[in-house]
């Protein structure tokens, strides 16, 4: 696949554009975000993830080492490619790379949800337009950023920051956490995101990969959990 390893960021983000992305990321934007907790309902009740500190750990390891990191780079790529094939390789990568029935359900529910929503506000549609196959959540994303010319690494560093907000908000009912806690986990994910961003700017496809071996598990062995606020 002929996508360059770098990207100029040098464009500013308008503040139309940064109105338009804070929607799309926002929880109130009809996703269905609010629904998946990305296995972290069972860590909780496995005591993995018991307060602010452990909450941190497990989000900071998806950031760095995780999911959140791989579908990152699906964004970034999706955005790049430069016909309906390439974004159909990258599509097909990114369903492919998920671990279990829930997460599969979780990325390709959301970016269902996401393309008809864009669909319905600018009458365009992104599945039927740019790829022959459903599309995971982050390449949707990556393709609607790139159609308004929104710049990539701010589109990237929001989608990690909206991830996080949500794993925080989901352990906020789970743990419980206070609401202090949680924004100064949020907090603590900045400066990651931050570092991180640059990083998978200039990467290839080839990077993928991560340890963050007990959040998969957390995503398999949530499908048979007998109690469950989340569905994933």
């Amino acid at each position: 696949m002929a996508i360059p390893t770098s990207v100029s960021i040098d464009a500013p983000l308008t503040s139309k554009q940064l109105l338009v992305l804070t929607q799309w990321l926002s929880p109130a934007f009809p996703v269905g975000a609010f629904a998946y907790s990305h296995g972290l309902e069972w860590a909780v009740q496995s005591g993995d993830v018991m307060d602010r500190a452990s909450m941190g750990d497990w989000l900071m390891a998806l950031l760095e080492n995780g999911s959140a990191r791989n579908d990152a780079l699906f964004l970034i790529h999706a955005y790049r490619a430069d016909s309906p094939e390439e974004l159909g390789q990258v599509a097909e990568l990114a369903a492919a790379f998920v671990c279990g029935a829930e997460r599969y359900a979780e990325t390709m529910e959301m970016g269902a949800a996401l393309a008809k929503m864009l669909g319905e506000l600018s009458g365009d549609s992104l599945q039927a337009g740019d790829c022959s196959q459903a599309m995971a959540y982050p390449v949707v994303l990556g393709v609607a950023a790139r159609g308004r010319d929104i710049p990539v690494d701010m589109c990237v560093s929001m989608y990690l920051h909206a991830f996080s907000a949500n794993l925080v908000s989901a352990s906020q009912r789970l743990v419980p956490l206070g609401q202090v806690e949680g924004q100064k986990i949020l907090l603590d994910t900045h400066k990651v995101i931050e570092l991180l961003v640059p990083k998978l700017l200039n990467a290839t496809l080839e990077e993928l990969g991560g340890c963050a071996f007990r959040s998969d598990m957390a995503a398999m062995l949530h499908e048979t959990q007998k109690v469950r606020l989340f569905r994933t």
